[in-house]
């Protein structure tokens, strides 16, 4: 016993300073690599790529030299979040406590979190199946875990309780077993009014210090490019257009040219007229009179809207 001790009092005043970089074994099997940022009596402050870690002295199994750049090339935590299980009458609860607890592990740094439903193709039917009725059963939780290649399991149940509800959050470490922790937290109705208790337990059961502002983030709005409609210009019809309109000397007026518009007038409707005295003679009916008219009058109409079209 006297011997434990003694180890246990050289690990921790010996072998790190604060600004170190190390490999943490501790007593639960974890291997945490960390920068020792703070050592005291009563604990010692660790900053992991994934945070804060606090741990007792009796929590230190022992430490292992890491070099900085080490530190740096750590790979980010692969957490499987498994779907969280509740009563038929409880399950809006459950799948909410699930989105907020996703929000909150895709928040936390060198973390890479991911559901059954998002795992690759590569997995089995039966895994999936199997993880998916896993619900809060750490032995079929670590067996298919570790099948998928997951470091981290999060897991979650909601149960009835005295005066409300008790939803339960909890993680496992695949490869250590024993270092696994659980969160309850009492509510009555609305579970949405937990969301600060939900955001704390989520740092709390990957043994991470939560932050003082540890909160549930709002989903992010992935902002959409309008499209900004083209304005064109307004424009009337061309001239060359405007040529062919049943309108005498048209083309002139919008030349601002009334000298030309009058004219145009007078030419078509005195050609009209000698067109219907020269052949008020023949033998038309009153049809054929008025048709023979028109033409004349539209023909001559386009003759003098062009001839001032090319002024």
């Amino acid at each position: 016993m006297t011997r434990s001790i003694l180890t246990l009092a050289l690990l921790w005043a010996g072998p790190a300073a604060a600004g170190e970089y190390r490999t943490i074994t501790l007593s639960n099997g974890r291997e945490v690599p960390a920068e020792v940022m703070e050592m005291t009596a009563t604990e010692m402050v660790l900053r992991t790529p994934q945070g804060e870690l606090r741990i007792a002295p009796s929590d230190l199994r022992s430490m292992d030299p890491l070099s900085s750049e080490q530190f740096d090339q750590m790979e980010p935590w692969s957490v499987l979040m498994l779907p969280f299980k509740a009563e038929k009458s409880a399950m809006e609860d459950a799948d909410l406590a699930q989105m907020l607890s996703m929000r909150v592990l895709q928040s936390i740094p060198a973390i890479r979190p991911t559901t059954v439903a998002d795992l690759p193709p590569t997995v089995t039917g039966e895994t999936r199946s199997g993880l998916e009725a896993c619900g809060t059963d750490l032995g079929c939780a670590i067996r298919h875990g570790s099948s998928v290649g997951a470091d981290v399991i999060v897991m979650g149940r909601i149960e009835p309780a005295l005066n409300g509800k008790l939803l339960n959050i909890g993680a496992v470490f695949v490869d250590a077993p024993e270092a696994r922790h659980r969160v309850s937290i009492r509510y009555k109705d609305p579970l949405v009014s937990q969301r600060a208790a939900i955001a704390k337990a989520q740092y709390e059961v990957l043994f991470l210090a939560p932050p003082a502002d540890a909160a549930v983030p709002e989903p992010v709005e992935l902002a959409v490019a309008v499209p900004v409609p083209e304005i064109k210009e307004k424009t009337g019809p061309s001239l060359e257009s405007l040529a062919w309109a049943p309108v005498p000397g048209i083309t002139a007026l919008r030349a601002n040219n009334k000298a030309g518009f009058a004219t145009a007038v007078g030419i078509v409707g005195a050609g009209t007229a000698a067109t219907v005295a020269l052949t008020g003679h023949a033998t038309y009916s009153a049809t054929q009179m008025a048709g023979m008219s028109a033409l004349t009058s539209y023909g001559l109409t386009v003759l003098v809207n062009h001839i001032f079209l090319d002024e």
